[in-house]
């Protein structure tokens, strides 16, 4: 006879006391995050003799890939650990026919992109300042190309790798625990949190909340991982495709809504979720008023005031 499993009711201190166990992690991956974006201008600043007379983009670069894969797989493992969290179970390979990975690719770039003209109006408001990589897209010297291929290798891998076992491996599967629908959206939060800026953070949420609902989908986070992989790809395309070639990432992005739109208008894809789960205002107290998630905000906060300060 096969083992019956129950519910496990537990209080709110508990419940609590969970979400500390990875809400360090977080606090962590989100530092780390926060410097990614402000400490080239930093260190260019005021501590350019730290550098050792490297190059300051490369040493940021290098610097970021190795942090962000021991927050990742080292911290949020032992925090997995900590939960009793079986992340194996969530790196399984569902079937998804070839059709329906374009068409999720197609609605998470998609997605992406919409929030990101969305909050261009509010950059073009509050003007906030951002990391710039000056040199990507141009390949003319042997510096150059090993820049582009370091932050290739972090922006379009690196990062979306590790996200996903983070947020959606992590976070999502531990949150899901006290209510599936919960985990989705509570995950997307905690993903903008992540975010460098207010500006940053508006398609994060939207398009965490996508991934988590592929991850939900699918009970495994490769899906939504392709997916991160694909955008930030799309992204990095655009960024190195020159000025005389516009034509060419400006169909590609038309064929992107076009297929996103016939999905959605189709109905090949639904975004049903419940309100009951999602909003339910006990889980979000829980969270929210738990101290790790609480330092996480401020590390969000801090991010938006430096947003406005670092040049």
């Amino acid at each position: 006879m096969a083992k019956q499993y129950r519910p496990q009711v537990i209080t709110t201190k508990d419940a609590k006391k969970q979400v500390n166990k990875f809400g360090i992690s977080l606090v962590i991956y989100i530092f780390i995050n926060q410097m990614l974006w402000y400490g080239i201008g930093f260190l260019r600043n005021y501590y350019p003799e730290a550098l050792l007379g490297f190059d300051p983009d490369l040493v940021i670069m290098i610097f970021f890939i190795v942090t962000l894969f021991v927050a990742a797989f080292v911290f949020f493992r032992i925090s997995s650990a900590a939960l009793d969290l079986n992340i194996k179970d969530y790196l399984r390979k569902p079937e998804i026919t070839l059709k329906r990975r374009i068409v999720l690719i197609s609605i998470g770039i998609a997605i992406t992109y919409l929030f990101s003209t969305i909050a261009t109006f509010f950059r073009f408001l509050l003007q906030p300042s951002s990391a710039a990589f000056e040199f990507v897209g141009y390949f003319t010297t042997p510096m150059n190309i090993i820049k582009n291929a370091v932050y290739f290798l972090l922006f379009v891998l690196i990062k979306p790798i590790c996200d996903e076992y983070v947020f959606r491996g992590v976070i999502q599967r531990q949150l899901g625990h006290y209510n599936r629908y919960f985990g989705v959206v509570a995950s997307a939060f905690l993903y903008a949190l992540a975010s460098p800026s207010l500006t940053e953070a508006l398609p994060a949420f939207f398009t965490g909340w996508f991934l988590a609902l592929v991850t939900y989908r699918y009970h495994s986070i490769l899906p939504a991982r392709e997916i991160h992989i694909a955008t930030a790809f799309f992204a990095w395309l655009i960024a190195v495709i020159p000025d005389r070639f516009i034509i060419i990432p400006t169909i590609m992005t038309v064929i992107i809504y076009l297929i996103a739109a016939y999905s959605l208008i189709g109905q090949k894809i639904s975004f049903h979720i419940s309100r009951s789960g999602a909003l339910n205002p006990k889980l979000w107290k829980t969270l929210l008023t738990s101290f790790t998630i609480i330092l996480c905000i401020i590390l969000f906060l801090a991010g938006c005031a430096a947003s406005f300060l670092i040049i």
